[in-house]
């Protein structure tokens, strides 16, 4: 598990048996045009597919990510999720991409978005192309994921899908409106937490882990919205 306040890599979020119940969904699933869900000067720069949302296919794969992210204690721990918007569920052909753009700030019923989060659906040796490339202060970032893997970052960047030039990309994408609405203050509760669980490890009940206990959740009262 790669973690930073800012950036959320979680590995191995799907197995290989949810894996492999999606990609057998995803074989006989109908898609979309992928412009259907996007807004604004999105809609210009967007072209991928996307499992149509009224099929079944698609609610089996949202009951099998729902269930993942359920099981993670990494999202749990990182995001506070208090609501979470249907997936979309993406496929990539060679010439597909998704340019720079920004992401809503509100969806659906006004639900506001603080957190993107793409699930990588199929291993990264079957496409070229295709990396996520986020635009921040710091310089640009890649991620084409191990298959299972998935990587969450504040809504607040620019960001695109490069230009496949071969094979298939699969992902699934979503966002987070989180308990805790600042990026700054769920890093630190997301340090504090890490900390306090290895302090459990090696010294149950003691007096640093219960006054940092204390100070974790006294700061997630202030906080939380």
């Amino acid at each position: 598990m790669s973690i930073s306040s800012t950036f959320i890599h979680i590995k191995e979020l799907l197995n290989n048996d949810q894996l492999s119940n999606i990609k057998n969904l995803l074989a006989t699933a109908p898609y979309d045009d992928g412009k259907n869900t996007a807004t604004d000067s999105a809609r210009d720069v967007k072209s991928n597919l996307q499992v149509n949302m009224q099929s079944q296919q698609y609610g089996m794969i949202q009951q099998i990510l729902l269930g993942a992210l359920n099981q993670s204690e990494t999202f749990r721990n990182a995001l506070y999720p208090k609501n979470i918007y249907p997936f979309l569920i993406s496929k990539y052909t060679s010439g597909n991409e998704y340019g720079w753009h920004v992401d809503n700030p509100l969806m659906g019923n006004m639900m506001r978005t603080d957190v993107a989060m793409t699930i990588f659906l199929n291993d990264p040796e079957e496409y070229e192309g295709g990396e996520l490339e986020l635009e921040t202060p710091s310089g640009t970032l890649l991620y084409k994921l191990k298959k299972g893997d998935a990587i969450c970052y504040p809504c607040m960047y620019l960001h695109r899908v490069k230009q496949l030039t071969s094979g298939e990309r699969h992902v699934a994408v979503t966002w987070i409106q989180s308990l805790v609405k600042g990026n700054e203050e769920r890093g630190i509760l997301y340090d504090m937490q890490q900390v306090l669980n290895t302090l459990k490890k090696s010294a149950s009940n003691s007096r640093e882990q219960l006054v940092l206990q204390q100070s974790h959740s006294n700061l997630l009262r202030k906080w939380s919205e």
